[in-house]
């Protein structure tokens, strides 16, 4: 559960108890299911590819694919769309860069603004949006603060910590990803965000520590 839904219950019993908070590459869906949004035009990125070796991030992200990201969104409908120069990172494999993980802010719907992850491998382009729909669409999105490899086995968990604001509080939300490299599928892992979330994880280190 999400940090801003364990504030307002805990808001919730005060009062009580008072005297007289991806997907395969096939289209969209609700982030309750991890949902993906996917570009199918090609991007400036390296040819797909199964790692072979251990994944981990390694520089910062080129401009062709944040620019390839930036695109894809726009065309599925999203509009003020800023993909994170700082939060974005190749993902390599030995020494062969195999895809970019990509994270940003933009807005997903009318009046709902929201923030994204990604990864761009090849001529695909998977995005999932996070805080501001499903089980977060009660926050607004501040932006990512933070992203990392939490475990490199195959399928990849990724994890990336995201600012987000409910009409009460400023909380930074970890949200655990899961990436096969084999076929670009790129979806919330539901179970491991929930256990970073209720442990309190406010950062990469703190997510690697609590998830399992």
């Amino acid at each position: 559960m999400p940090k801003f839904m364990l504030y307002l219950a805990g808001l919730s019993l005060a009062a009580c108890g008072a005297a007289p908070e991806g997907q395969s590459a096939e289209g969209v869906a609700d982030n309750a299911a991890s949902p993906a949004v996917v570009d199918e035009t090609p991007a400036p990125a390296p040819a797909p590819t199964q790692a072979a070796t251990t994944v981990k991030l390694s520089g910062a992200a080129s401009a062709a694919s944040l620019a390839a990201a930036e695109a894809g969104a726009r065309r599925n409908g999203w509009s003020e769309v800023e993909v994170s120069r700082s939060q974005s990172f190749r993902l390599v494999a030995g020494e062969r860069e195999v895809a970019t993980l990509v994270t940003g802010e933009a807005t997903l719907a009318p009046d709902v603004p929201g923030c994204f992850a990604g990864v761009i491998q090849g001529d695909r382009v998977t995005l999932v949006p996070t805080i501001g729909q499903g089980d977060y669409e009660a926050t607004a999105c501040g932006g990512p603060v933070a992203a990392g490899i939490l475990s490199p086995g195959e399928p990849t968990s990724i994890g990336v910590v995201f600012k987000a604001y409910s009409p009460n509080a400023e909380v930074l939300e970890p949200i655990a990803f899961t990436w096969d490299a084999a076929t670009n599928r790129f979806a919330i892992d539901a179970a491991r965000s929930e256990q970073a979330s209720l442990a309190g994880a406010q950062s990469i280190a703190d997510m690697k520590r609590t998830v399992r």
